[in-house]
């Protein structure tokens, strides 16, 4: 099946150049062609009119640049514990909630130098607003953090993961068989896998209803050499700003980047993309996350590069 003839109008429109943007901060312009953040990361900005407003943002990493490593949330000292924020039923402890911006910068002050950080998989609690009291996080399936399990007793044989191995090598698939699980560094549970080979594996028009605002979205995508890894947010939720992608519009942008294979990654106020800003010395939020301050997340994902002697 192929990517539809809406999609393939919509790529042209998300290349085509930008104005400036009031809410960038100062210094800084949108682009639509990439821009190179460091060696091995390009950054692009795109924006949309027609047929609906969107903006959506996109960071391209070379996994074969000399140097790169990578890190992500990792598990909390009360791990195993039950939340104690947490009274409707016993959950256990994974991680502890952390805005990805001030992910970056502790992980910067611990001396990980981070150039790149998203948030990754989708966790709970959610029900009677725990997400915005909660101090902590768990997982509805199976993650790892450095090599390390952070979700009580879930299984990689049946999702749709992203995975990096010791060795590197990353794949986004559906399972992790049991004779490969010890070489896992990372590995981070998504939603469903929506590119597979090049083609859509959820074709269709929405998410949702026709003429509904959508979440923002995040995605992460790897190109047929499993060389490049994408990362894409799509801001929505935001009329005027960017009312959020139906499918086509996120097979288009996929496309239009060379993605071969991607998964879902957690959206809604969850999706946050931060690039480290050496200029002003800080950590700079891409998007414009829909959730006032931004969310605080129970898993972000950041790659970084050591200097090479």
């Amino acid at each position: 099946m192929g990517i539809s003839d809406a999609a393939a109008g919509l790529v042209p429109a998300l290349l085509a150049p930008l104005c400036l943007f009031a809410e960038v901060p100062e210094g800084h312009e949108m682009w639509s062609r990439p821009v190179s953040l460091r060696e091995g990361v390009e950054m692009k900005a795109m924006a949309v009119k027609s047929p609906r407003e969107l903006k959506a943002f996109v960071v391209r990493i070379d996994l074969a640049t000399p140097g790169i490593g990578f890190t992500a949330t990792e598990r909390d000292p009360r791990w195993g514990e039950p939340m104690p924020d947490y009274t409707n039923k016993v959950v256990l402890i994974d991680t502890k909630r952390e805005r990805t911006a001030d992910f970056m910068a502790r992980r910067r002050a611990a001396g990980v130098p981070l150039a790149v950080a998203v948030n990754s998989s989708p966790w709970y609690p959610w029900d009677c607003g725990a997400a915005y009291r909660s101090t902590y996080g768990a997982f509805h399936s199976w993650n790892v953090s450095d090599g390390v399990e952070l979700s009580h007793g879930k299984s990689p044989a049946h999702g749709a993961f992203f995975v990096i191995y010791r060795d590197g090598r990353a794949e986004i698939a559906p399972s992790v068989p049991p004779s490969r699980t010890n070489d896992v560094a990372f590995a981070f549970c998504g939603f469903s896998i929506l590119v597979n080979g090049g083609e859509p594996m959820l074709p269709g028009r929405a998410w949702g209803s026709e003429g509904k605002v959508q979440p923002p979205r995040t995605v992460f995508g790897l190109d047929a050499a499993r060389r490049t890894l994408v990362l894409l947010v799509v801001d929505g939720r935001q009329p005027g700003w960017s009312v959020g992608a139906y499918k086509d519009d996120v097979f288009g942008m996929l496309r239009a980047e060379g993605v071969a294979d991607a998964v879902e990654m957690d959206g809604g106020g969850s999706s946050t993309l931060v690039v480290y800003d050496a200029q002003n010395g800080k950590p700079w939020v891409l998007n414009r996350p829909s959730e006032k301050g931004g969310r605080r997340n129970a898993l972000n994902f950041g790659v970084f590069f050591k200097p090479v002697q």
